[in-house]
């Protein structure tokens, strides 16, 4: 059977697909935009009666994609992928490095390296995404991203990872306070700004607060260690941030506050890529032992 050749089966819709399995969901990949969210459910519907199976889960809201729409689009971003390679190759042209990673990294790792070439003489375009660990770890199996770096990635199959550094986390005080020996008890007037979604780190935090006889004032929850930070400063609140951030802001040395118990939380920063990948692009072996000197 020539699947191709049914009506409501192209690589347009299954580029779709594949934008919307990247998003999350329909509305996510229209950017809220009603004629494009329109046009993708309709592409997506045709796609679904041509092949005969369900590509969106319609029991959750907004609507998710099921596994079969998440095998299909990393097929079909692989194969639009290798053309683009051949095609670009011919003509002298090459692909951007894409990697995942989170805003800290990017700002503390990868800016800084990129930084380092000759202006006006890069040797690589780059493509850089703000993305969750669980992403990450999507991307780098279905080789939509190129390489990948954060906390808790795991080796599988042909994905590889190398651990980069540990790191623990610090609780800066507002400009008018100054560090005592109170530790959490402090914390009860102070609000907190926190990163939302880390999991684990609120359960430890969860742990801290419990065995001190505290309850923290959550001031605001960001989407980014940045974020939490110019929220604070404006704000005159505490904020709890990783010490790879940390470590490029001296200047807020005098406004630590030491806190039994935060100090036993470590993550482990982790480099993740595709060897598929690597075997195909020289240039991101390089780009991958660059990454690892860094240890």
């Amino acid at each position: 059977m020539n699947i191709f050749s049914k009506n409501g089966v192209s690589l347009e819709r299954l580029q779709t697909l594949e934008k919307v399995v990247r998003a999350g969901s329909i509305a996510l990949a229209s950017k809220g935009e009603p004629v494009a969210q329109s046009l993708i459910s309709r592409q997506i519907t045709e796609l679904e009666t041509a092949l005969g199976l369900a590509l969106l889960d319609r029991t959750k809201k907004p609507f998710q994609p099921t596994p079969a729409a998440q095998r299909l689009a990393d097929t079909c971003g692989r194969f639009v992928r290798e053309v683009e390679d051949i095609s670009g190759e011919a003509h002298g042209l090459q692909r951007p490095i894409t990697v995942g990673a989170g805003e800290v990294v990017i700002r503390e790792f990868l800016i800084p390296m990129i930084g380092k070439q000759k202006k006006g003489q890069a040797q690589v375009s780059w493509v850089m995404r703000n993305l969750t660990g669980k992403k990450i770890q999507e991307g780098l199996a279905a080789e939509w991203l190129d390489v990948g770096i954060a906390s808790g990635l795991e080796a599988s199959g042909p994905v590889e990872v190398v651990d980069l550094l540990n790191y623990g986390m610090k609780l800066l005080l507002p400009e008018n306070e100054k560090p005592t020996k109170t530790g959490w008890k402090r914390l009860k007037d102070i609000p907190v700004v926190l990163m939302d979604g880390d999991r684990l780190f609120r359960q430890h935090l969860a742990g801290c607060e419990r065995e001190h006889g505290v309850n923290l004032r959550i001031g605001a929850e960001c989407t980014s260690y940045p974020q939490a930070v110019d929220l604070a400063e404006v704000a005159g609140w505490a904020v709890i941030v990783p010490e790879i951030w940390w470590n490029r802001r001296k200047d807020w040395k005098s406004r630590t506050q030491v806190l039994p118990g935060l100090d036993t939380y470590q993550r482990t920063l982790q480099l993740g890529w595709n060897r598929n990948v690597l075997k195909r692009r020289p240039e991101l072996e390089v780009l991958v032992k660059a990454l690892r000197g860094k240890r």
